[in-house]
């Protein structure tokens, strides 16, 4: 270990010595171009050490020479960023994510609707959209045409559409094109999509573009997030069961037989923070992943869980209408349909989870 002050917190770093190593960000190292290392991890000797080290730049760089005849310069602002405690502190100080129940949400409505015309024509339209869909895990785009087409100009003048066996843009009704209840008039609860998948889409967006001759089909969501702090708060057994029971999940029709299982909460095993809600109790699969002895504690876990997700106050429910695109957190909000009569069409598409932190992150929303 090496110690190395930080002159602008005045804490002292302990650093591993090959860490330090491993970290050189000279042109011999580090491509500054592709921001990408340029070298094999087995090009450093096991046995690297520094010969020499010493301040420079009055204190805000780090100069060391290595027994394999490298010179490294540090800027200490990077190392100190780098270590792990500093990373978990930052998490926990984030106030990048807000949970939401119904009242606090339609409060908050305004932050999370632009139009079409200021989509197509401002960045900082694209911006609402995107620090909204981060802050709280939904955003409204108005005035769409209600076809499929226009749907998906809307939504790739923000993101990527993600193809799966649905389709790039997929439009359903009530005729059974696949084997998801989705394609019913039947009342759906509260859910996430492609629970078996191995990598579910990060977003879902829809778009009613026509309901005739009929009632019902409101939409209702409800913010996982805050669903599962409390949960962590009132039963913090019960979370860490959810958070580390693998539950299996299954999608079944001709041509394809998707399987996946995952915990029901997963955690970031740095920060602690939630990362994903996988919440589908239509596509539960055989449940074998745990011995029968222990079924009991998942069940009463998960049945508290639920019983959070469905009261009633965490409900937001409206009824879609063709012009508003609705877009949503598939790893965050829960989302439901009640049964519905006439003729109904929706459309809409899939995005992944790397593409909508990619493009968070190059607007500078989140780190």
């Amino acid at each position: 270990m090496i110690q190395i002050k930080h002159k602008r917190s005045g804490k002292t770093l302990k650093i591993n010595t090959f860490w330090l190593r491993d970290h050189c960000r000279c042109g011999d190292c580090y491509n500054v171009e592709t921001k990408q290392r340029k070298y094999n991890l087995l090009d450093i000797p096991k046995t690297v050490k520094p010969l020499k080290a010493e301040y420079i730049k009055d204190g805000l760089q780090y100069e060391v020479h290595w027994t394999d005849g490298h010179i490294s310069v540090y800027d200490i602002d990077f190392l100190h960023d780098a270590q792990v405690e500093h990373v978990v502190a930052r998490a926990e100080d984030s106030t990048v994510r807000t949970p939401w129940n119904q009242p606090f949400i339609v409060a908050h409505e305004d932050q999370l609707r632009t139009t079409l015309v200021e989509l197509v024509s401002t960045e900082a339209a694209v911006r609402k959209i995107v620090q909204s869909l981060i802050r709280y895990g939904i955003a409204f785009v108005d005035g769409v045409p209600p076809n499929t087409t226009m749907t998906e100009m809307a939504v790739r003048r923000i993101f990527p559409p993600m193809k799966t066996f649905f389709g790039e843009m997929y439009t359903f009704s009530d005729v059974q094109d696949h084997a998801d209840t989705a394609y019913s008039k039947q009342y759906l609860g509260l859910h996430t999509d492609n629970t078996y998948f191995c990598d579910a889409a990060g977003l879902q967006s829809l778009h009613c573009i026509r309901h005739v001759n009929g009632i019902g089909g409101d939409s209702f969501f409800a913010d996982g997030l805050h669903a599962a702090n409390e949960l962590r708060h009132r039963n913090p057994r019960a979370f860490e069961i959810l958070t580390r029971v693998q539950v299996p999940a299954e999608y079944i029709e001709d041509g394809q037989y998707h399987k996946h299982s995952a915990p029901i909460i997963r955690v970031d095993p740095v920060s602690g923070q939630i990362v994903q809600l996988r919440l589908n109790v239509y596509d539960r699969a055989q449940f074998d992943s745990v011995p029968q002895e222990e079924m009991q504690d998942f069940y009463e876990s998960f049945r508290d869980f639920l019983e959070i997700v469905q009261r009633i106050e965490n409900h937001w429910r409206f009824k879609l209408q063709p012009g508003t695109v609705v877009i949503f957190d598939n790893w965050r909000v829960f989302h439901g349909r009640h049964a519905y009569t006439g003729q109904r069409t929706m459309t809409g598409c899939y995005v992944q989870r790397t593409d909508f932190l990619s493009k968070a992150r190059v607007l500078g929303i989140i780190d």
